[in-house]
Formats: C-alpha cells, sequence, structure tokens
C-alpha cells in the first residue's frame, strides 16, 4: 500500500501541494490521519480508515473500501 502523499511546490506558509494524477500502486489513508488529494485523480484501490477529501473527481479502478471509522469527502 502507499500512504497517501504531497510535495510542496511553493515555499513559506502557502499551503500549495500536488499529487500524481493516477497512482500505480494502491492507496491507504490510515486511522487518525487526513489526507486531501486533488482531482481528478485515478486510483486503482482505495482504502480509507481516516478522513480523505477529494477536489473534483476520484476514480477507483478496482476497489473502495471506506471503513467504519473512515469518511470520504468529494468537493466540487
Amino acid at each position: 500500500m502507499k500512504y497517501v502523499t504531497s510535495t510542496t511546490i511553493l515555499a513559506g506558509d502557502s499551503g500549495l501541494a500536488k499529487n500524481l494524477t493516477s497512482y500505480t500502486t494502491d492507496v491507504l489513508v490510515e486511522s487518525g490521519n487526513s489526507s486531501v488529494v486533488c482531482g481528478a485523480v485515478t486510483i486503482p484501490n482505495l482504502t480509507v480508515n481516516g478522513n480523505l477529501a477529494v477536489t473534483t473527481q476520484l476514480n477507483v479502478t478496482t476497489d473502495l473500501d471506506i471503513g467504519a471509522s473512515g469518511t470520504l469527502n468529494i468537493i466540487g
């Protein structure tokens, strides 16, 4: 599994980040963690046990699993 990762592209406290538009490995958001993915994004298998916010569009090609304590919020 791959954890949701981001890369800061502006210095300082801007908070601007980028992510892949297509993941080739599974993505896991662990319990107790909150993550944001900027869409449109394609992920083969997504497991959400924590909190995940997705902007615009999410495409899960195989399996989407939202655990009992997980939340998925698609915005836009």
